[in-house]
């Protein structure tokens, strides 16, 4: 048997390495990508509060819950949540607030709000675009 030394002998071969690489994009991206949650209503259903990450946001950009409600953080490998002062949310800096909250890159965690405030919070290698903000009433 001779091995072709012919380029278009290969020919039909490309497209499926086309395919296949394709579809393992897609199933990359896929398995990347994280469902969006958003807070319907301000109850004590927790379901509703989750806080993801997409690209570089928090989804949602704002979450409204009560006071004492529980928040969800189901944040990706690259991302983490510090809690900031409106300061300094407003200024891009990261200094985190005394007593304040800090969940790692890809944290899974929560917290229940012990005050009726805003809360203010960023991910740190992702500033500016990536900060985001609780609203507890």
């Amino acid at each position: 048997m001779k091995i072709s030394d012919n380029y278009n002998d290969f020919k039909p071969l490309r497209p499926m390495k086309i395919l296949v690489y394709l579809t393992t994009v897609f199933f990359i991206a896929l398995s990347c990508s994280k469902e969006e949650v958003n807070s319907n209503e301000n109850n004590n259903n927790t379901s509703g509060n989750i806080i993801t990450t997409w690209a570089h946001t928090f989804q949602p950009a704002t979450l409204n819950c009560s006071l004492g409600d529980t928040v969800f953080f189901d944040l990706g490998g690259s991302h983490n949540a510090i809690e900031v002062s409106e300061a300094s949310y407003n200024a891009n800096d990261p200094t985190p607030i005394e007593n304040g909250f800090e969940f790692g890159y890809g944290a899974n965690s929560f917290f229940v709000p012990q005050e009726a405030k805003t809360y203010y919070y960023v991910c740190v290698p992702h500033l500016p675009e990536m900060k985001a903000q609780i609203i507890v009433e």
